[in-house]
């Protein structure tokens, strides 16, 4: 009886530590620890995208970031283990959150991509397509495949999505290549933008755009005239 009593006693304890520490697991799973402090993030990030517009990718260390940024080295690391990771990161906290819904109307949904997507072509902002450059002249595959799936990819695969919807719905002839209109149109403002050193505001893209896919749309055909 004794052994029986203290065998359920050692099994009661046993339990509830087991339940005491699934809690504290559950709630230290959600609350992810300690909370993260936006503002490191900010003052990194923003120092990392001044360098880079000061020295180019070449000329980025992070020594230079951390004392700049008055960031410890070892906390920069423990958010971003590598130059390539906070690169990448720093042009998406550039370029702001970019939030984008398919209304399914074609010219809308188009217009959408350009205010949400492009805003490194754009007016002041315009300074980031030189970074975004620099960045794909590397002999760095690593730092160009990231780049691309994290901030090209994207954008494109949508616009893509919205050409080939309009395509299927009859508005554009249906030769057309989504993937080719697309590129067309993110490469000629690159290239106005860079090359051209146009200026470029939100309407003039948005025209740009119209004036890529005219040539493909279908127009419904003109009414007969009526005799006078």
């Amino acid at each position: 009886m004794q052994v029986s009593s203290f065998l359920s006693a050692w099994r009661l304890r046993y339990h509830r530590y087991r339940n005491y520490v699934g809690s504290r697991r559950l709630t230290m799973g959600r609350a992810g620890g300690r909370p993260r402090d936006t503002s490191v993030d900010d003052a990194v990030l923003t120092t990392t995208i001044g360098l880079l517009t000061d020295r180019g990718y070449a000329g980025l260390r992070i020594n230079d970031i951390a004392e700049m940024s008055k960031t410890a080295k070892t906390t920069i690391y423990r958010r971003w283990p590598t130059l390539t990771h906070l690169v990448v990161a720093a042009m998406k906290h550039a370029l702001g959150e970019r939030r984008f819904e398919a209304s399914g109307e074609t010219e809308a949904d188009l217009d959408r991509l350009i205010e949400e997507g492009l805003g490194l072509l754009i007016d002041d902002r315009s300074a980031l397509l030189a970074i975004a450059l620099d960045i794909h002249r590397q002999d760095d595959t690593e730092l160009r495949t990231a780049y691309r799936r994290s901030i090209i990819d994207p954008l494109r695969e949508r616009a893509i999505a919205i050409v080939e919807t309009a395509i299927e719905r009859g508005e554009l002839d249906e030769r057309t290549q989504a993937g080719v209109v697309v590129d067309a149109v993110i490469g000629g403002l690159v290239y106005r933008s860079a090359i051209l050193a146009e200026p470029l505001s939100l309407e003039q893209a948005k025209a740009f755009w119209r004036s890529v896919l005219d040539p493909v749309r279908h127009r419904s055909p003109h009414p007969p005239q009526t005799p006078e």
